[in-house]
């Protein structure tokens, strides 16, 4: 089950005031990624391989601050995720 950022403030697990923090951050760190992804393309460079080293940088971080089976679970619920998108057409 997906859970929001009001699902956590329901529960008591963060305050409105956390759960915003979390989420402005969150979408920032969007934000930049797509910027340094998109920066590479207009270099002519590889953006899967900038990707698959930000992959390895969050796996390493992800084990730091939950342990490897916590990491193991972020990184199984993102393969979840990934399943389910639907197909994107290839550009060129």
């Amino acid at each position: 089950m997906t859970r929001s950022y009001s699902d956590y403030i329901k529960s008591g697990q963060m305050t409105q005031l956390e759960a915003i923090k979390h989420n402005t951050v969150r979408n920032g760190g969007r934000v930049a990624m797509a910027g340094v992804l998109a920066a590479h393309v207009r270099d002519g460079l590889p953006a899967d391989a900038a990707a698959f080293g930000v992959l390895d940088t969050l796996a390493v971080r992800l084990v730091e601050w939950y342990g490897p089976a916590g990491a193991g679970e972020v990184l199984r619920h993102y393969a979840e995720v990934c399943e389910r998108q639907k197909p994107v057409a290839a550009n060129g």
